[in-house]
Parts: structure tokens; C-alpha cells; sequence
């Protein structure tokens, strides 16, 4: 089962760091980090401290802040979808305008379908 903890140890694993490396990185003691790998930290850790540990070990942040309940639950559906985080991603290096945002929901429905609504299949006629 992927949990936090798991999945944060393959990570740090995965890119080469003990947990001292890693805990010095973030900014946090090696016990803390030993504390969630082995899911002994009585609550989750914060999201600024899972965005760093996604920085860090080169993870999608939004991955770890699922696996640790702290996804807002308006973006839960996203955490895991590779694709969606890039989009995300992307849009986050701009300073988007209220008019970038309308163009960019327009093309979203122009592509499922004009009138559809949200769960209804686009229609191909």
C-alpha cells in the first residue's frame, strides 16, 4: 500500500539522499523525517513542508499532499493525474488575466462539447 511514508523513502532512495541529507534540504530535523517514513509523526506534515520535500526529491507535490490528506478537496481528483499537474504546472509560470483564464475554460468546453454539463459524455454527432 502507498502511503506518505513508503513513498516518501522510495523518493529520497531514488535520488540518492539519507535522511539527514534530505532533512537538511527542507530545513527540518532527521528524526522528522525518520518519523514519517516509519508513520510515527502523530499528524501530517504541513503542505509548505511537503511542497519542499516534492522539490526536493523531484516528486509532483500535489501526489504527496494527497498521500498526507492535505489536498484542498477542490483539487483532489488532480493530485494523481500526471497530466493535469503539468498543465497546472505550465499555467503557474504565467501571470494569467481574468481573459486568459475565460479563453482557457472555453477551449475546455468547446473540447467536451459545447452545452455539456459536468460527468456528460461530449457528444460526437
Amino acid at each position: 500500500m502507498n502511503n506518505l511514508g513508503n513513498t516518501l523513502r522510495e523518493l529520497r532512495r531514488k535520488v540518492g539522499l539519507t535522511q539527514n541529507e534530505l532533512a537538511e534540504q527542507v530545513g527540518v530535523d532527521d528524526s522528522y523525517i525518520s518519523k514519517i517514513e516509519n508513520d510515527r509523526l502523530p499528524y501530517p506534515p504541513s503542505g509548505e513542508t511537503l511542497r519542499l520535500l516534492g522539490r526536493v526529491l523531484q516528486a509532483n507535490p500535489l501526489e504527496l499532499l494527497s498521500l498526507a490528506d492535505r489536498t484542498p478537496k477542490e483539487f483532489a481528483g488532480f493530485s494523481s493525474n500526471p497530466d493535469a499537474y503539468d498543465f497546472f504546472q505550465t499555467v503557474a509560470r504565467y501571470d494569467l488575466r481574468k481573459s486568459d483564464w475565460q479563453a482557457l475554460k472555453q477551449v475546455v468546453e468547446q473540447r467536451r462539447g459545447r452545452g455539456a454539463k459536468p460527468g456528460e459524455k461530449e457528444s460526437h454527432s
